[in-house]
């Protein structure tokens, strides 16, 4: 036994070697990769174009940790919360003359893209120059979101042979009850109320009449916001702006000819007439903007007063969040969560915390714990908890939300969804069909409640009903509470419905239609600190401390283990900032040889 665990021990000391001298490798090998006669150019140039290209946008808060080197290692991704700070910062710099926006590529929700759609909007009122370009807004489909987006421009550009297919917008549900017949499998399952749609693709062949009404609505009230920002920016009719959405596509002179696009020129005319327009000399990114201010090496944390923006990501269960190799938080586990809120309340440095919700929902237990922890903080007072929802914040995401100070969204936000929903899918018959057969002993005749191999006993239905009841009850009285309503008067706006952003607004659902900024903006005259930077949670620097709550963290925090942790974390840091520096020099040679081909 002795000799199994000093195996054991050793083992591990030789993983630990072997990363550590992998990682040292890794940062000998990047520093003597740079060209260090570039790092004098660190600063951003008068006269300076930035460009953004909509494809690099990725995720609300975590595009890139400092654990890269797991995931896309020369990725140049940023953010949209990196990007929009980013575009604020250029509003207000000398040095940045306009915006380039490249949209031949975008993967933005409606939300998302009117989010920075309103800040390239604020960055054109302070009187520089947006240009929007795209070799096509649209093939034959899928084109409106990136249009929507160019109409922020000063001037949108369409590439010779480019369409804009601008045709509306559309919600297409799939239903699975005649294949589940076909299959022999039953969908047994219940929800509260008639809105709440989610077990209708197992049980249903088409949209009922109450999901078709919800989601007319929510299209409906997206697409007019849509088309109002389109009218007005463009100066088209809105009539005319709906009179386009019905057609296919257009080609980029019918573009021209319907004033969509202001003129049909390729990517390096239009940078060349951007640059007889505002005079630039030099061009740079927005991720190279975003990172010109990080200092190589720099590990130690903000100080002083900051806001924590914790996002909520994804499906929200019980646990620890899911992570991608690189750590991204890719779902919402309540231990997860709970954590970083304990984290941000107890660092006295942290004035406010803001929520940054994209999340479906999930599991009612790991929401309710999430409420609480949100309940308990406000409860203590001196910290305010404010909510930006993203793309969705759908009953589990809007159960996590319901009790902050303050709730902003979108316009194009889909919130709402208070009701609750449980099923499960009876397969015995298809396994009897394929000559499957089970048998079981138990001990407790409701044991096997949600096996898939059993119905539900009339007693169990029964229970199951007035489980769902309780639920829901509590999900509208919690609600009603955070928003500062009546139980009966909210529960109008409940049902299970989703609502887009505009119109929780108007229903009291949320208290402001704005997003990240709004709410970062808001924060910072709450807690009387106008220029608190925001910092991300989870921090990044531990690995470890990703999968971890609060607890364990404690107690490994000065053991071999933390210090390990610690010390990998340091490695990672300090190659992320390496590997920026890598992004951004080779960035200005490469612009610096098209400007020196364009002079």
């Amino acid at each position: 036994m002795w000799d199994f665990i000093k195996k054991l021990i050793a083992r591990f000391f030789i993983v630990i070697g072997v990363l550590t001298v992998l990682n040292i490798a890794l940062i000998v090998w990047l520093i003597s990769s740079i060209d260090f006669s570039g790092f004098g150019k660190k600063e951003v140039q008068e006269k300076t174009l930035l460009t953004i290209n909509a494809g690099a946008i990725s995720g609300d808060v975590f595009p890139e940790t400092n654990y890269m080197m797991l995931d896309s290692f020369f990725g140049k991704q940023i953010s949209l919360l990196d990007t929009l700070t980013s575009v604020r910062a250029a509003a207000a710099d000398p040095r940045i003359v306009g915006i380039f926006l490249d949209l031949s590529d975008m993967n933005l929700s409606y939300a998302q893209a009117e989010e920075l759609r309103n800040e390239l909007i604020l960055f054109k009122n302070a009187g520089k120059k947006v240009w929007a370009w795209s070799d096509s807004y649209g093939e034959y489909s899928s084109g409106t979101k990136s249009y929507y987006l160019a109409t922020a421009a000063d001037k949108i550009f369409l590439q010779n042979s480019g369409f804009v297919t601008f045709n509306g917008m559309s919600s297409t549900s799939m239903f699975f009850k005649n294949l589940f017949e076909k299959i022999k499998v039953e969908p047994i399952g219940a929800a509260r109320k008639e809105y709440k749609t989610y077990w209708n693709m197992y049980s249903e062949e088409k949209f009922t009449e109450a999901h078709r009404e919800s989601t007319e609505s929510l299209i409906n009230s997206m697409f007019s916001k849509v088309a109002a920002e389109v009218s007005e920016s463009r100066r088209i009719p809105v009539d005319k702006v709906y009179e386009i959405a019905d057609s296919v596509s257009m080609t980029s002179p019918y573009a021209v000819k319907n004033n969509l696009i202001d003129g049909i020129r390729y990517k390096d005319d239009i940078l060349e007439e951007m640059r007889n327009q505002t005079g630039y000399e030099h061009r740079m990114s927005v991720v190279a903007y975003k990172n010109i201010g990080e200092d190589l090496f720099k590990i130690t944390p903000l100080s002083g007063p900051k806001i924590a923006v914790i996002e909520v990501p994804g499906s929200i269960h019980r646990g620890v969040s899911d992570m991608s190799p690189s750590g991204k938080p890719q779902s919402s586990g309540s231990t997860t969560i709970v954590s970083l809120l304990k984290k941000a309340w107890k660092d006295e440095n942290v004035k406010g915390i803001i929520l940054r919700v994209n999340s479906p929902g999930g599991s009612v237990i790991a929401s309710e714990t999430i409420w609480n922890q949100v309940e308990t903080i406000k409860k203590t007072g001196g910290k305010p908890v404010i909510v930006s929802m993203g793309s969705v914040a759908a009953s589990g995401g809007y159960y996590v939300s319901m009790n902050a100070d303050r709730i902003f969204a979108d316009h194009n936000t889909i919130t709402g969804s208070i009701g609750v929903v449980i099923g499960k899918f009876y397969t015995r018959n298809l396994f009897e069909s394929l000559g499957i057969t089970f048998d079981s002993v138990t001990i407790g005749k409701n044991n096997n409640f949600l096996s898939a191999l059993e119905k539900f006993t009339p007693e169990q239905e029964e229970y199951l009903n007035k489980n769902l009841d309780e639920v829901y009850s509590t999900f509208v009285q919690r609600a009603a509470d955070g928003r500062k309503m009546n139980a009966m008067d909210l529960e109008k706006f409940a049902h299970g419905r989703v609502w887009s952003g505009g119109l929780a607004y108007k229903n009291g659902l949320v208290d402001e239609i704005g997003g990240f900024m709004a709410a970062y903006s808001y924060m910072k005259e709450k807690i009387g600190v106008p220029d608190c930077q925001f910092v991300k949670y989870p921090d990044t620097n531990g690995l470890l401390s990703l999968f971890q709550d609060e607890e364990e963290e404690e107690n490994q925090s000065d053991s071999v283990l933390g210090t390990i942790n610690r010390f990998a974390a340091t490695l990672f840091k300090a190659a992320t900032l390496v590997n920026r520096e890598i992004r951004m020099h080779s960035e200005e040679m490469y612009q610096s040889r098209e400007d020196a081909v364009l002079e």
